[in-house]
């Protein structure tokens, strides 16, 4: 018998064994503008590497499977540069835009210019997909797990050293991929973390830890001490006031593609320590000695954390005050530092408004973190929401979309009554209803 007929016979017989045929599991790169070697490489869905899974919203397409990583990679950069010059998206920065390309809050902007090679839909990655470990990491971890095993029996003088520069190294790569989010190995370690001094725009700074003593509350002779507001004697005698996060099960109840960086703030923007969204929210909590915010739609109490994620939920700067007394100085102007919690956020405790009875939502804003506007003004639902606060006439034309959501927060004058105010921020009572 010839030599490739015998081959084929082989890989006939293979595939039998598997129940699948080469044909079914082997896929070419669908990158939209073409790829150089997309015959000469293609992917196989069983051990697919490094390539990256797409899916389109076309259900009867058969060209979006896979790409190369590094056919993604470019046809990536390519929707980001269209990315840059969409409506609100030209205020974000660059980590923002990544971070928001492939969700709802930046894909519904991009899209156009992701078409399929299929010619009737659009694609996008595919968030869900977890890539298998390959054979030489799982090699890997079988070799750590020895190194580990012998460095218990053999204890040496840089043993507990070396455990907890392993263990700092994997708390701060906590939040990097979406499959490791909520490990275990990733979870911070259950100690306080002194604060460093710092200040955000109000030039106001928290209390440092530097040259504070180990006071306790209601430390001296029944003399009221400075440090009462404290959760508890470790954290008054490390002078934080804020709780640190032990793990991240209160986001379990998100759904499962949320679950992500994408959608909750896991790290500082800028050097460690020296963010200034993070630090001009908690150098202003310390200043009022606030460990706890309500949400303004339920009223739950949300324990404020020192790090990222701040709150389960998200604050929001806003002129109008809705359950708070604590006011802040942004950008020259005097706002009210709100929040609201992660159920009310995700639908769970219904906010409708109260004309056209649709459900608000704010599923797409980024957990723990701050908003310099007020989220409930952007994108009104009807026109009862347009109208002036004085005559309740329209502020604008039917049809006309602000061009960033921050503009529904700004000063607008009437053009019936000429009353000049914050037009499209009402308050919760007087618009929605909250159940």
């Amino acid at each position: 018998m010839p030599q490739h007929r015998v081959h084929r016979a082989h890989i006939r017989a293979m595939d039998e064994f598997d129940g699948r045929r080469i044909e079914d599991r082997m896929h070419y790169c669908c990158v939209p503008n073409g790829c150089e070697r997309m015959y000469s490489d293609p992917v196989i869905s069983d051990d697919p590497g490094d390539a990256v899974r797409v899916i389109c919203n076309n259900e009867r397409c058969n060209q979006a499977m896979w790409m190369h990583s590094d056919c993604f990679a470019m046809w990536e950069d390519h929707v980001l540069t269209y990315l840059r010059s969409c409506g609100r998206a030209r205020s974000w920065s660059e980590k923002q835009r990544l971070q928001n390309l492939w969700t709802k809050k930046g894909y519904d902007l991009a899209y156009k210019a992701c078409d399929c090679k299929c010619g009737k839909g659009h694609i996008r990655k595919d968030l869900d997909y977890i890539p298998p470990q390959s054979d030489e990491r799982k090699q890997h971890k079988k070799n750590k797990a020895k190194m580990n095993m012998v460095r218990q029996q053999v204890p040496s003088k840089n043993h507990v050293s070396h455990e907890e520069h392993m263990r700092a190294r994997s708390n701060s790569n906590a939040g990097l991929f979406q499959h490791d989010l909520f490990s275990p190995k990733n979870m911070p370690r259950p100690q306080l973390r002194v604060r460093t001094s710092s200040f955000g725009s109000t030039g106001s700074s928290p209390p440092s830890s530097a040259g504070t003593p180990p006071v306790t509350p209601g430390a001296g002779a029944g003399k009221k001490s400075q440090f009462d507001f404290f959760l508890d004697p470790e954290q008054a005698a490390t002078g934080n006031m804020f709780l640190r996060r032990m793990d991240y099960r209160a986001f379990n109840v998100l759904p499962r593609h949320q679950q992500n960086p994408y959608h909750i703030k896991m790290e500082d923007e800028g050097p460690y320590g020296n963010d200034e969204i993070r630090c001009f929210v908690l150098s202003n909590l310390s200043s009022n000695k606030v460990t706890v915010v309500r949400c303004v739609c339920c009223s739950v109490d949300l324990p404020v954390f020192d790090r990222y994620p701040l709150i389960d939920g998200t604050f929001f700067l806003s002129p109008m005050r809705y359950n708070t007394d604590l006011q802040v100085l942004s950008d020259h102007r005097h706002l009210y530092l709100n929040a609201v919690c992660m159920r009310c956020l995700q639908g769970s405790n219904a906010v409708r408004c109260q004309a056209c009875k649709k459900q608000w939502s704010g599923e797409t804003l980024i957990l723990g973190t701050m908003y310099t506007y007020d989220i409930f003004a952007p994108m009104p639902c009807c026109a009862f929401r347009m109208t002036c606060k004085g005559c309740r006439r329209p502020i604008l034309d039917p049809g006309v979309v602000l061009n960033f959501y921050s503009d529904y927060s700004k000063l607008f004058e009437c053009p019936s009554c000429k009353r000049r105010d914050y037009h499209f921020i009402k308050p919760l009572s007087d618009v929605f209803i909250c159940k």
